[in-house]
């Protein structure tokens, strides 16, 4: 089932969701990041449950650290590749860049690398503090 939740796309499954992550998640959390990804992953995780009757069996720190993985490493690979005319820099970054168009969040029966994003949910304030600040509101 695909819906749109604040603006932004997601493919929701049994024992995963699918973020697009496009320009629309990217206006999404331009501004306040963390606050934002937070209530996105809330939203989510209702709309899952409101589907399945059930809760997807992840721990929002881990959903939330993996949504902000996955957005600024395409960033950054885009980034890199448009200061740069080399082919095979372009070459090696294309996967990267495909591998993000779509956040894939999975259970860990469904998901191989939720272990790595469950691992970094404790730290996940402190890679808040990270994130780009935008035009944050207080």
């Amino acid at each position: 089932m695909q819906i749109i939740l604040s603006g932004v796309t997601v493919d929701i499954e049994l024992h995963a969701v699918h973020i697009h992550n496009d320009e629309a998640l990217w206006q999404l959390l331009r501004r306040d990041p963390e606050r934002h990804t937070e209530l996105l992953a809330e939203e989510i995780l209702r709309a899952y449950e409101a589907q399945y009757h059930r809760k997807l069996e992840i721990a929002p720190d881990s959903f939330v650290v993996e949504i902000w993985g996955h957005i600024y490493i395409e960033q950054f690979a885009g980034y890199i590749a448009r200061l740069t005319d080399l082919k095979l820099v372009r070459k090696l970054l294309y996967p990267v860049q495909k591998y993000c168009a779509v956040i894939d969040c999975g259970e860990k029966e469904h998901d191989t690398n939720r272990w790595f994003w469950d691992l970094l949910a404790p730290f996940k304030a402190t890679i808040g503090g990270w994130l780009p600040d935008g035009e944050k509101k207080e």
